[in-house]
Order: structure tokens, then sequence, then C-alpha cells
């Protein structure tokens, strides 16, 4: 009934060294006779019942605004995590709950008040490793001592990190960066600030005027401004506004974005990626109502079975057609050993169906809890196959709406078929991200694809790698632009949720 390759009993357990953190996370969700080490221990006799998963709690403070700020947080690429927000109280200080079974990194806090707003940034907080460590109480101080009270200099280095992304060379992105490259960074910058270095202090000078009274009428730095707008927001600067200082009112953002500038450069960061592994981020909208490449509504109950208590799962593995090495002591990086393989096929559940839960309550990778995007972010082997027409990893995969544990039947956006998606990093941001709709049958379907003819469709599917069946085949294999308007044209990369690259220390 499908196509499958590497099957493997679910509990096998790999070894290959590459695997075994995000396989660790795998077991987790997947049950492999490890309850015990994680949920207590067993005897004949006696259950030790299981914990609430607790939380941790984020406490930072904004003394120049005092009490009555409101609090926001969002993801490094600029997502607003709707769930977590607050109010300061006595002297500015706040505390929120973040949920312990997610990790985050550099996540931008912002405290507004009126006119004026501050940043920060909370550079790492890890999901709790087991349900039996108490509530955990972390300050922001404690992470970076540079953000311990939010203000004028925590905002100048989240902006001079933020602006590595337009201004580096190369650019970087605020979500590349280890927490703790973002703890050393503001030590630079503090210490830049304090010796009155000439390349940063005009930046904060115009950050000073920005902040006087009477300057704005509502916030007007922009930590995620669209691709070639400056993160000055002009139009909020009030009538008469003379930031840069030269007497005459501010009619655009020059004098700021070459401030900006120059203090990018001033602050070395580097930035360092696993070479042997990814972040790879699955999203599928099981929306009513969405439109598939035709433009034709998507029926969700085609094939699928709609009953209470269901959720969304993925089931898959790497695809059979993913480079193996020859086992001959073959030490290429373009090429998967069989362990490493076996490993990453666990993880998508190696075809046995609703077992690898899916996430739309804002953990483990999602965004926006009770969006109906349900969101799973893995960590799978990768290589750079070093051009666009080579072989990179494959995956082969598709969604169930289904309950744990449950079989096929009913619960498959379609029977017969696989998604397929091939891993190469278009953006060089190290995300692989793919955005699906359930039971679209007109993307990366691969053998009876829907695609009409006159968008492109060639009745099958095969990777963009490789040579088309005719020159106007259209294939979907890689991570994707989306149709944010309904217009059924492709114009939004979506956002990786609050899923992070995989970094490591830099050799010196």
């Amino acid at each position: 009934m499908h196509s499958s390759v590497h099957r493997k009993p679910l509990c096998r357990f790999p070894v290959n060294s590459v695997m075994t953190t995000v396989l660790a996370a795998s077991l987790l969700i997947t049950g492999c006779g490890i309850d015990a080490a994680v949920f207590g221990h067993f005897t004949a006799t006696d259950q030790r019942e299981v914990p609430g998963a607790g939380a941790n709690y984020l406490s930072g403070q904004c003394s120049a605004l005092g009490a009555g700020a409101t609090v926001r947080f969002f993801t490094p690429s600029g997502v607003e995590l709707n769930d977590l927000q607050t109010a300061t109280g006595p002297d500015g200080t706040f505390q929120i709950m973040l949920p312990a079974s997610t990790s985050f990194n550099n996540l931008i806090v912002e405290v507004s008040l009126d006119n004026i707003a501050y940043w920060g940034i909370v550079s790492e907080v890890r999901a709790k490793s087991s349900v039996f460590i108490p509530d955990q109480y972390i300050a922001m101080a404690d992470l970076v001592p540079e953000m311990a009270d939010i203000g004028l200099d925590s905002t100048l280095t989240s902006l001079v990190l933020l602006g590595k992304a337009t201004y580096g060379l190369p650019p970087i992105q605020l979500a590349s960066i280890s927490p703790d490259t973002i703890v050393e960074s503001a030590a630079v910058v503090n210490g830049l600030i304090a010796s009155g270095d000439e390349r940063i202090i005009p930046l904060r000078e115009y950050l000073e005027r920005l902040y006087t009274n009477g300057t704005t009428t509502a916030p007007a730095l922009v930590a995620f401004p669209n691709d070639g707008n400056s993160y000055l927001d002009i139009d909020q600067l009030a009538q008469g506004a003379d930031l840069d200082n030269d007497g005459v009112a501010d009619a655009n953002t020059d004098a700021f974005d070459s401030a900006l500038r120059a203090a990018v450069e001033a602050v070395e960061v580097n930035v360092c990626f696993a070479a042997d592994r990814i972040t790879v981020v699955f999203m599928v909208d099981f929306s009513d109502g969405n439109q598939d490449r035709n433009c034709a509504e998507i029926d969700r109950w085609k094939w699928t079975k709609d009953e209470e208590g269901k959720q969304m799962y993925i089931v898959g593995s790497l695809h059979e057609e993913t480079p193996l090495c020859d086992g001959n002591g073959d030490t290429t990086s373009k090429c998967l050993d069989e362990a490493t393989f076996d490993a990453a096929s666990q993880l998508l559940g190696n075809w046995q169906p609703n077992l690898i839960a899916m996430y739309d309550d804002g953990s483990n990778g999602d965004a926006v809890a009770g969006d109906n995007v349900w969101t799973l972010a893995l960590e799978l082997p990768w290589f750079d196959a070093g051009a666009e027409t080579a072989s990179w990893v494959r995956v082969s995969y598709k969604y169930t709406w289904g309950q744990g544990g449950a079989l096929w039947t009913g619960s498959e956006e379609w029977p017969g078929n696989r998604r397929i998606l091939e891993l190469q990093d278009i953006d060089g941001d190290r995300i692989i991200t793919r955005y699906d709709r359930y039971a679209d049958e007109t993307t990366n379907k691969d053998v009876q694809n829907l695609l009409s003819p006159v968008n492109g469709g060639c009745g099958s599917i095969l990777w963009n790698s490789e040579e088309p069946l005719k020159d106007t085949c259209v294939y979907d294999t890689l991570e994707n632009y989306i149709d944010t308007d309904g217009d059924c044209e492709l114009d939004s990369k979506p956002t990786p949720g609050t899923a992070s690259p995989i970094t490591v220390p830099c050799s010196e």
C-alpha cells in the first residue's frame, strides 16, 4: 500500500554520534522502552506518578519606562510569540512563564510605553531535560549581563546584532548567532561604548536624541524591516525632529543608516554552522478552505476521516535515493553512512503512521498556538552537495490526521504516494523550511501529481536537481514560497517558527 525503504523496527537504536541528540528527542516522542528513565522508576509493586511538565520563568527589568509598560517577545526571525506578553510592575520589573518543553534562543524582548520602545535579547532558555526538574527561574541579567536593565544600551546592542543581517559582510541572521556569541558581542559593544569608540558613539548619540521626549509620535525603531528598508521608521518622527543634529529636520534615514553601518562593522561576530546537520522545519496548514496550486479548494476529507481526539502527525524516512557511502572507507561528505540514514529515518517514524506528533501549541518550533498550522522542527543529517544539480539528502514523508499509534486507514492525506523534499539550503540560513497544505495533491506529491498542465504539471514529479521530463514541467521538491494573500501567486517565504540553525563553536 505504501512505498517505503529501509524499514527497521521502530525501537532499533542506531549509535551514530551525528544523530545521538536528535534521536534521543525522537525516542521521547515514540517511546522506545525508556519510560523509566524519563517518567520514573517502575517496579512490580510500585509506579511513580508522572509530574507535570512545569515551567521556566524569565524575569527582567526596564527601569527607564517603569510600571505599566507592555512586554512582548519575538523570535529571531521576527514572529511575535502572542502567548508571551506581560506588563511591567514596580520599578519596571517583569516576569513571564515560558513552556518548559521548548528551548528559546535569541528572542527579542520589546518593552514599550506610549511612543517609546526599548529592546533586549534573551540569549538562551533551555527546555527542561526531565519532568522531574523543578520550575526554573532565570534572570535576563544572568544570561547576558548587559541586558540586566533594558534601555538605551541594550537597544543599541540589539540593533547592532540585528543590523548584521543587513550590513554584515557576509550578512548574518540573528538566528544564526550562538548564545555564547550573543554574550560575547554584548560585552564588546559595552566596551566600545565605555571607551568612547568613534565607530559606535555616533549611533548611541543618535539613539539618545531619538529617545528624547517629543521626538517621536510612536516607537520609531523597526527590529525586522522589510527587505531594503531602514531600521528607523522616519514616519514616526515628530515634525521638525533633527536626529542627525545638522540643524535641519530629517527628511530621510541616511544619517541613521550610516551610523548603524559603522557600528555593525565595529563588532565582529563569528558564526560557524554544523557541517553534518541542519534544522528542517515541517509545517502543514490544516485550515478549512485552503487552495491548491491549481487555485482549487482542497478537500481535507477526501481520504481522511474526521473523528474526535485526532491530531496531526508526520510519517516518512530518508528517501532511498539519498546518496549512501559505499562502506569501504569512503570519507567524502557527499553521502551518508547507513547508521546515519537509519537514525534519521527513525526521527520521521520510518513509515510507521501516527507516531511522530506535530505541534500547534507554540512549542517544538511552532510559532503561533492554535492557528491550525502544525509544526515540527527536526535536526537531520546534511551535506553540501556543491551544486544545485547534484544529489543532496532526500526525504520522503506525508502527514496523517489520526489517533496516536493508529493504522493508516482514515488518517493519511492520500494513499500510495509520498511527498518528497531535497535538503538544499536555498537562502543560506541553514534552516530548511517546508510549508505544506494538508491533502494538497498539486505540490510535492510524487507519483500521481494533480498539478494541471497549464500550471506546469506533468502527472508525476521529479527532484528539482534532475533533468525535467519536459522544459515546461514544474517541480516543487525544495523549501518553498507560499501564497499568503489568496491570489494563487507565491509571494512569501514562510518563517521557520521558533527554530534556529545548528551552530557550533568556531575553531581558533
